[in-house]
């Protein structure tokens, strides 16, 4: 987190929530059977709760050297990571690291459970059809493919 965010000053004072979205989207009361319907959003998601621990300032460097080649491993032509030392230094010293040990964690899926067969099967071939990624994601989901949820 940027030193500059007043949370960071906040951080170890109480617990703190990290949401984690994974595919989502617009669902268009159209690709329903029933009705009447009304739109409604379709999503996965985690909510995790935990008081947040520092890292101290060998961790913090750790952890964006770690971050960084995560990120870059598989582009193109990937960042060599070299900048001058002076400016290496300042960039960490804005950056307050930390982690989150979870002490509770919920996830919803909320995929037209409630819904007919018929009305999921709408759904489904609609965000197939979509050219929108985020439709795509969630077919993908609901096809079975939760890679996109993976670390």
């Amino acid at each position: 987190m940027a030193r500059a965010n007043p949370q960071a000053r906040q951080l170890t004072e109480a617990v703190a929530l990290a949401i984690f979205l994974g595919p989502h989207a617009y669902i268009s009361p159209t690709w329903y059977q029933t009705r009447p319907a009304v739109p409604t959003w379709s999503y996965v998601t985690v909510h995790a709760y935990g008081t947040p621990r520092l890292l101290d300032d060998a961790a913090t460097a750790t952890l964006l050297d770690d971050l960084v080649r995560k990120h870059e491993a598989g582009l193109p032509e990937p960042w060599d990571g070299v900048l001058p030392d002076d400016l290496a230094a300042n960039l960490r010293a804005a950056v307050v690291g930390f982690e989150l040990p979870i002490d509770r964690i919920e996830g919803k899926l909320k995929l037209g459970q409630n819904r007919s067969a018929a009305d999921q099967q709408g759904v489904r071939d609609a965000l197939v059809a979509s050219p929108r990624a985020g439709d795509q994601a969630l077919a993908a989901w609901l096809r079975g493919d939760h890679s996109s949820l993976e670390a």
